[in-house]
């Protein structure tokens, strides 16, 4: 068969041609204008700056400062300065700018956000509510817990972040059923997850400081403990010398008179023995044998009277580009529904004319 043929055969069928695309397009023209609508919302945002979380990272700073003053976490281990700043730097890093968009990042695709945001917001559940779906319970049906995930899942995968390694630009994006709604909706979880990230953030700082008290408690408890115990000891060696002094006649300081490492100081004499266990008995400060003591009372007093401000104006991110509503919707690409149905539609009717053509020339053969 030429190409002569091919044409005349379709032209000999033409009214056929002609109703399957009219059908066809008429079919695609209904679909399209009767198919849910779905708008798309866009924003960019970049890391933040210091300025925008100046409270928060301030409030870091000053912690780790008063930690790192004199060494005083761990005060027991042999390597305290190493772990002091890896604990200062942890404290500084929370609330760093890249930090805390690489977290809003991840909180912004995190399909529990998306999913406790949604099954909170208005919006969706009005969707929900239009399209006769309701958000299923213990005892609901298998289906129609089926239909909601269904829903649900469609919904939380047209909300996305993509950063540009390149420009470290975050393009942001949701879809929503209407034009105003969908920006209203991703101005909204933007807000939602910065918030998260915040609380996340405050929660693990107070944790740190919460920490650092507890192990300076810890600490001064048991630095007391040992200060009293050597207080006890440097006493009671104290008053057995007093009394050798005493019953030897040794009433004034002898020069040389012990050895080196002698357990009692005789050769203070009666009377500076007598002295030192009066001054012994009467201290009160144990900082006097401990210094870091005094360091530690100071370092807890510090961290107890520090205030902390809830920062409303707190943001993980700055924009580059606000979010407002669409110009054009996604969903449906109308043009596109009823040009490709045409398509389609020439295409079936030159198939079943080319079959009906074949079949009548073998029956008559």
């Amino acid at each position: 068969m030429n190409l002569y043929e091919l044409i005349k055969i379709i032209w000999n069928y033409k009214w056929l041609t002609v109703v399957i695309c009219a059908v066809g397009i008429a079919g695609s023209v209904y679909y399209a204008l009767n198919a849910q609508e779905w708008w798309v919302a866009k924003g960019k945002v970049i890391a933040p700056q210091v300025n925008d979380v100046a409270a928060l990272y301030a409030q870091s700073n000053k912690v780790s400062a008063i930690l790192n003053s004199n060494d005083l976490l761990n005060s027991n281990s042999n390597n305290n300065g190493q772990d002091t700043k890896q604990v200062s730097k942890e404290l500084v890093d929370l609330f760093e700018p890249s930090t805390l968009f690489r977290n809003f990042i991840n909180a912004f695709n995190s399909t529990i956000n998306k999913k406790h945001f949604l099954e909170t917001n208005p919006a969706f559940l009005a969707y929900l509510q239009v399209k006769q779906i309701t958000v299923p319970s213990k005892g609901s049906a298998q289906e129609s817990r089926q239909q909601y995930l269904i829903v649900l899942n469609n919904w939380m995968n047209k909300i996305n972040a993509s950063l540009n390694s390149q420009t470290s630009e975050l393009a942001l994006s949701f879809r929503s059923a209407t034009k105003e709604s969908s920006a209203e909706l991703l101005n909204e979880y933007i807000l939602f997850i910065g918030e998260n990230v915040r609380e996340n953030q405050l929660e693990k700082f107070l944790l740190f400081i919460d920490s650092a008290k507890n192990e300076l408690q810890v600490s001064l408890q048991m630095t007391e403990q040992k200060a009293r115990r050597e207080l006890a000891v440097l006493l009671q060696k104290t008053e057995y010398a007093y009394q050798i002094a005493s019953h030897s006649g040794l009433v004034e300081y002898q020069a040389n008179l012990n050895k080196e490492g002698e357990l009692f100081q005789i050769n203070l004499g009666e009377k500076a023995l007598k002295a030192k266990i009066d001054v012994l008995k009467s201290i009160q400060d144990l900082s006097v044998l401990e210094p870091s003591l005094a360091i530690m009372t100071i370092t807890l007093d510090a961290l107890n009277k520090l205030e902390f401000s809830d920062n409303s104006s707190f943001t993980p991110y700055r924009y580059l580009e606000v979010v407002e509503p669409p110009l054009n919707r996604s969903a449906p690409k109308r043009a596109l529904i009823v040009i490709l149905a045409t398509l389609l539609a020439g295409m079936l009717s030159i198939f079943i004319a080319l079959v009906h053509y074949f079949m009548t020339k073998k029956e008559q053969n």
